[in-house]
């Protein structure tokens, strides 16, 4: 004869197919790295936007006064200098397939959840792209284990010996360890040291400004590179430039054969330094 009922307590994974699971009506992004190059250095990107593979920008050189002798003519100088060239060569994209059957089955919009995350890795990339000119930086300034307030003297010096202008615009962005490196040094922080609130902690919520140091604005990124060492990059803002000759694309079309959508986001820009001198890469042993 069946048994009807029964005071026997089950395992919850024996009963897991009576237990109503609840999804959120909203889709989630990840916390992304906060990203600081790209709005920081000169824009040349209305010089490519009609086409061209390659910016190139004419400079001039330094002469030099010279005695005027007696009875002798002039030296004539030629202040005419080297270009700087600007290649516009990279060009990335990110690729997303979205099946029928996800399209069909899910409740959300998977278009726009994957178009932010596809947008944040061209913006990842460019923002890599920028930092990465460390390589091509005129000057070095190798903090050691820690950035103290000497390495950010140093970093003034190897400004002002390279002529670069005191006009607001040197810039620096620094890693994670470097942040909480200036966070530490009491002369910038403490209301007694400085009158008001420290210069390290008065940047902008949300900006990454960290503050401004003898003059240079600071901003904290996570997505500052480590190669063999941290590296940190310091520069004027004319110094580097961008240019975007293709914003952020969005191409999209049916596959018979994938039975679903393809969809792709790509970009063309290029980088390079114009006055290496005025780009100090400051080095930490570690993480930046």
């Amino acid at each position: 004869m069946a048994t009807l009922g029964s005071n026997v307590t089950r395992a919850i994974a024996q009963t897991a197919e009576y237990i109503q699971e609840r999804w959120t009506r909203d889709i989630q992004q990840p916390f992304d790295v906060k990203l600081q190059a790209a709005k920081l250095v000169q824009d040349r990107s209305g010089l490519v936007s009609d086409g061209g593979d390659v910016i190139r920008v004419p400079f001039t050189a330094t002469v030099n006064a010279r005695v005027k002798a007696a009875s002798t003519a002039i030296t004539y100088d030629s202040p005419e200098g080297t270009p700087v060239n600007i290649a516009i060569d990279q060009h990335y994209y990110v690729g997303v397939l979205i099946e029928d059957i996800a399209k069909v089955q899910s409740n959300y919009s998977l278009k726009e959840a994957f178009q932010e995350r596809m947008a944040e890795a061209l913006a990842r990339q460019t923002d890599t792209s920028i930092l990465a000119l460390y390589a091509s930086a005129g000057q070095t300034v190798a903090a050691g284990a820690n950035l103290d307030d000497a390495d950010m003297l140093a970093v003034v010096a190897a400004f002002d010996s390279s002529n670069t202008p005191d006009d607001g615009l040197r810039r620096g962005i620094i890693g994670n360890n470097s942040k909480i490196d200036l966070l530490g040094i009491n002369k910038y922080n403490a209301y007694d040291q400085t009158g008001k609130i420290g210069t390290a902690v008065a940047g902008a919520p949300n900006s990454g400004l960290v503050g401004s140091v003898y003059g240079i604005d600071i901003f904290h990124s996570q997505n500052v590179p480590t190669s063999t060492t941290g590296r940190n990059l310091f520069f004027h803002k004319n110094a580097i430039t961008k240019a975007i000759q293709q914003k952020p694309k969005f191409e999209m079309e049916y596959s018979v054969d994938q039975l679903g959508w393809k969809t792709a986001l790509h970009s063309i820009w290029g980088v390079g330094v114009e006055r290496a001198q005025s780009v100090i890469q400051v080095t930490r042993t570690t993480a930046p």
